[in-house]
């Protein structure tokens, strides 16, 4: 299905999708946008029952197909994200990946969760691809040469965007760095992406889109102030990134409390913040939503449920508390003169993973059934407010 210049993938084998206000893919420009791919069949129901290894080439088998159909192959992808029920299996499907990608391997962030769509799902992977023309370069800086051990590298870049994995604290050996201090860790994550950016030749201001994943959602205080007030604090609040930071089971190594992920745009202009003063970050070093003056990708700061002055909207329940944030990404997308049919991929995460049905039902308001942007439900450990049950993070192309 074709919209303005955007495409919708939804095969036969994704035909359980089809009830859901999603698409298995969306194509906006160059990007393709993957949904967080699982083992399943085309109803939706678990396959490869307890066996990470299989149900992680199932997922990576989905998005090859998915990316064939849109023109493209497994050389375009430039990022991955996955999402493991248990932080353990991590490194089995490392090395599945290691099978699937063989050189130029594509940034990687992985996480765990409390799980997705149903239990028996162990694996969730989402990517996002560039088929456009151009050579993709990645690149890894010395600081962080444990990743060429995996099918990883720091940073992908290609055409107008660079990708980056998700910066850890650790040396070049990957020994942890400040075990479970989270300041000190964000600090030293802080400074690995400004080594990677440069290394794919970017910096800190061509930076559209953070997220900060944090073991103790206690520690996201640690992770913004360090952002706030020494990475970003001499720019003005209309020049600011947009920045999401969601707690999670765990990462790669034990005593790793922070990983950083970031999107670089290399379109031409400044970059440009916008804000809405029913969000209690307004007027913060945190942008709502932002792009380059004359860049097409809007990074949308996860939205949640709470007012200007943090005060907590619905408590208790999931739907209406989807709806404000919806609301807020709205909002926040007409401040860039979007729409809500330019979002092309929604990460929402839930503290209750059975959250995403009633979620979803709220977004067949916005987008009807069979259509909508790549979507991936992950159940979370925490969020910053109590009473927030869901965060919804966005991107949209304009």
């Amino acid at each position: 299905m074709t919209s303005g210049d955007k495409t919708y993938f939804t095969p036969e084998s994704h035909r359980w999708a089809t009830k859901r206000p999603m698409s298995a893919a969306v194509r906006a420009g160059d990007l393709l946008f993957i949904s967080g791919q699982v083992s399943a069949d085309a109803n939706h129901k678990a396959t490869t029952l307890g066996d990470v290894k299989a149900q992680a080439r199932n997922a990576f088998a989905e998005i090859k197909a998915l990316v064939t159909a849109a023109g493209g192959s497994m050389d375009d992808i430039v990022e991955i994200m996955s999402f493991h029920k248990d932080v353990r299996d991590m490194d089995a499907v490392f090395h599945v990946g290691g099978q699937v990608f063989k050189k130029d391997y594509p940034a990687w962030t992985a996480l765990g969760m409390l799980g997705t769509y149903a239990p028996g799902f162990l694996v969730s992977i989402r990517a996002i691809a560039h088929l456009g023309k151009g050579k993709k370069k990645c690149v890894t800086p010395k600081s962080m040469a444990w990743m060429k051990k995996l099918p990883m590298s720091a940073a992908c870049r290609k055409g107008d965007y660079l990708f980056t994995s998700g910066m850890v604290s650790a040396d070049a050996e990957g020994k942890v760095i400040s075990p479970g201090d989270h300041y000190a860790q964000a600090r030293v994550c802080y400074d690995r992406l400004r080594d990677t950016l440069k290394a794919g030749g970017a910096s800190l201001d061509d930076v559209v889109d953070m997220i900060c994943f944090n073991q103790d959602a206690r520690g996201m205080d640690d992770a913004v102030d360090c952002w706030c007030n020494e990475v970003v604090a001499d720019l003005p609040v209309n020049q600011v990134t947009s920045y999401t930071a969601i707690g999670m089971t765990g990462f790669h190594k034990l005593g790793m409390v922070g990983v950083y992920r970031a999107i670089a745009d290399f379109s031409e202009g400044p970059r440009v913040a916008t804000n809405i003063p029913s969000v209690h970050w307004y007027g913060e070093r945190i942008a709502g939503a932002a792009k380059k003056k004359e860049g097409r990708l809007i990074g949308i700061s996860g939205q949640v449920a709470s007012d200007g002055e943090r005060n907590i909207i619905a408590r208790g329940d999931p739907a209406a508390q989807a709806r404000y944030c919806f609301n807020q990404i709205r909002g926040v997308l007409a401040k860039h003169g979007a729409s809500m049919d330019d979002v092309v991929e929604i990460i929402s995460f839930h503290k209750d993973p059975r959250a995403w049905q009633p979620v979803m039902q709220v977004g067949e308001e916005i987008w009807g059934k069979g259509r909508g942007p790549a979507w991936t439900p992950i159940g979370c450990t925490g969020l910053y407010l109590e009473g927030y049950l869901h965060e919804i993070y966005a991107l949209a192309m304009v």
